[in-house]
């Protein structure tokens, strides 16, 4: 039996005592037992890895030697290597083989890892090719001096491996800095069996590094020739060094067959590989701390997944008592939001339990007033874009009207180009006002409209209407609605300055954006007609309020009432059509609209 004070505690402090001791007891055995099977992986695979990697090394190196090999015995058994052998030409004479120059430049082309080949004999001057270009061999009589040619040719070894490098004090090939692996090779008159010269093959040290080096700074190769010299190593540190300088070994090294016993193990992990053709041992090395890091890597992460999984724990196992007995707390939640209008709430419920079918129910119901509501909306979008698109209607008839009787009477009475002037005129105002079928059109364009439309009135007043177009250059490309800007002109023009008994006409259009609201456009038409009487300037005014947004207007304002219900079905009550008149001195009708973001 439990005992009381447990019985007594909450839901969520009895899944607290029960889910965070089992979850940390269960972590801290996983933890464990996976840092002992990583160990163990660990170590075998950094083993198994050294061995791969001296196979590799040791496959490239074999395939390198048993190449210089074959290139050498070609050279040997070619006939025209046997033919300078047997042709006793004095020791500084002038050989020309064309045939033999041939064959060296293919095998050394195709073969960028070899680039120096020498042959030396005392029967003909030294033949020499170097691909890299940077450096000559020495001549025949130092070589012989230097490096024991007779000696040489007496020794039962056909093929000799070796590591020339700058800073020693007699090298073959002189001129360059680079550090070069040699093979020799003793050539014979293959009808006596004499030996007549040597065949000198050398690559590039660092070549033959880029081969096999592991791109990394864990493993250390180092190849080692037959006799204890250092051909090549991975660091590029000790070519041409004795294996015994290496700093690997616990105590001196005193033979190379010592090395596998005289490794230092505590520090590093060694693995050898021996070529059995060429003589050379392939030896890897790599630090054994890098082995105890890894480790160290593996307990530092266990200890912070188990930090984690402490700081996640109880805050998961407080929640999940809350699941229990919240999703009725999340039901009354969305309800009160949905009571203030936002009908996009949703609960999510799982199961078909009571509590499960209740919240699918209300889902369903959500969704139902959510349909009624997109409904509505979108009906009353319908109606206002077929109002919108009625009252843009409403304005060609009366100014097509006018105009061809304007142009009729301009025709009967002069018969010249005015006439085509002013259909041009006409016929821009159509392609403009159809703007391709959209309802909104840059201001510039807007402007263009009305600058045909004046002209057309101007032929119609003759002297009596000038008039003047100043647009911002920044407003030019702000997309307004169509032919809102020429009913404004054709009222400043009917009311304004042709009751005008016979003074000039000036009618003003200024466009730009609203002073101290940059995201505000302001189109302000002006003229010096006869004005509005002051009571007529005060219906007007009332027919452009908000309410009612739809309206027939009278005669005289049909055209701004028109343009107020336009501009409000599209940008709503925020833009603003003002009306300024003084009786007999003139107009000025104010359009600001907010600019549209594209």
């Amino acid at each position: 039996m439990s005992p009381k004070w447990y019985l007594n505690l909450s839901i969520q402090r009895k899944l607290l005592l029960s889910f965070v001791p089992l979850m940390l007891i269960t972590i801290s055995f996983t933890g464990f037992l996976s840092y002992r099977i990583a160990a163990n992986e660990i170590a075998s695979k950094m083993q198994v890895e050294q061995a791969s990697m001296a196979k590799s090394v040791m496959d490239h190196l074999d395939y390198i030697t048993q190449d210089a090999i074959h290139i050498s015995d070609y050279l040997y058994l070619s006939p025209d290597i046997q033919a300078l052998l047997s042709s006793r030409t004095p020791n500084g004479g002038y050989v020309s083989n064309t045939g033999l120059f041939n064959s060296i430049s293919r095998l050394m082309v195709t073969r960028p890892y070899f680039q120096f080949l020498t042959i030396y004999s005392e029967h003909f001057p030294p033949i020499q090719f170097n691909n890299k270009g940077l450096s000559s061999a020495i001549p025949f009589e130092e070589y012989r001096t230097a490096y024991h040619y007779d000696a040489l040719l007496k020794e039962d070894q056909t093929e000799r491996w070796s590591i020339e490098t700058p800073e020693q004090k007699n090298t073959i090939f002189r001129g360059d800095s680079l550090n070069k692996l040699l093979m020799t090779k003793v050539l014979k008159n293959d009808v006596s069996l004499k030996p007549e010269g040597v065949l000198i093959l050398g690559m590039d040290e660092k070549e033959i590094r880029r081969i096999y080096d592991p791109g990394g700074e864990d493993a250390t190769v180092v190849i080692v020739n037959a006799d204890g010299s250092i051909l090549s190593d991975s660091r590029g540190q000790w070519a041409g060094q004795s294996v015994r300088q290496l700093p690997f070994f616990k105590e001196k090294l005193q033979s190379v067959h010592q090395i596998d016993t005289i490794v230092d193990q505590d520090q590093w992990i060694f693995t050898r590989n021996r070529n059995p053709i060429s003589g050379w041992q392939v030896l890897v090395f790599q630090p054994r701390a890098d082995l105890l890091q890894r480790l160290s890597r593996i307990q530092w992460l266990t200890a912070l997944v188990l930090l984690v999984t402490l700081m996640l724990s109880i805050p998961a196992s407080w929640f999940l008592g809350r699941v229990i007995t919240r999703p009725l707390s999340t039901l009354l939640t969305s309800m009160g939001k949905l009571q203030q209008g936002d009908f996009t709430q949703k609960v999510n419920t799982e199961g078909l339990d009571e509590i499960g079918r209740l919240g699918q129910g209300y889902n369903v119901m959500v969704h139902k007033i959510r349909e009624l509501i997109d409904e509505g909306y979108s009906s009353e979008i319908r109606r206002q874009d077929a109002e919108l698109k009625l009252l843009q209607s409403q304005i060609n008839p009366h100014f097509l009207y006018n105009t061809l009787n304007t142009i009729a009477w301009t025709a009967q009475k002069n018969g010249d180009d005015q006439v085509a002037d002013m259909i041009y005129s006409l016929s821009s105002i159509f392609k403009i006002s159809l703007n391709q079928g959209n309802d909104m059109i840059e201001l510039h364009k807007e402007m263009e409209l009305a600058e045909h439309y004046l002209f057309l009135q101007q032929m119609r007043f003759a002297r009596r209407l000038t008039y003047e177009l100043d647009v911002a250059p920044e407003a030019r490309d702000i997309r307004i609605p169509k032919l809102i800007v020429q009913p404004l002109i054709e009222n400043a023009i009917v009311h304004g300055i042709e009751p005008l008994p016979s003074e000039e006409g000036m009618i003003l259009i200024r466009a730009s954006l609203l002073p101290g609201k940059p995201d505000w456009l302001e189109v302000e038409v002006t003229d010096n007609g006869v004005g509005i009487p002051e009571q007529k300037l005060a219906e007007i005014t009332e027919q452009l309020q908000p309410t009612p947004v739809l309206g027939p207007g009278t005669s005289d304002s049909f055209a701004l009432v028109n343009i107020m219900n336009r501009i409000r079905l599209i940008f709503g009550n925020e833009a603003e059509l003002n009306i300024h008149s003084v009786e007999n001195s003139g107009t000025r009708a104010t359009l600001r609209l907010p600019i549209p973001r594209r």
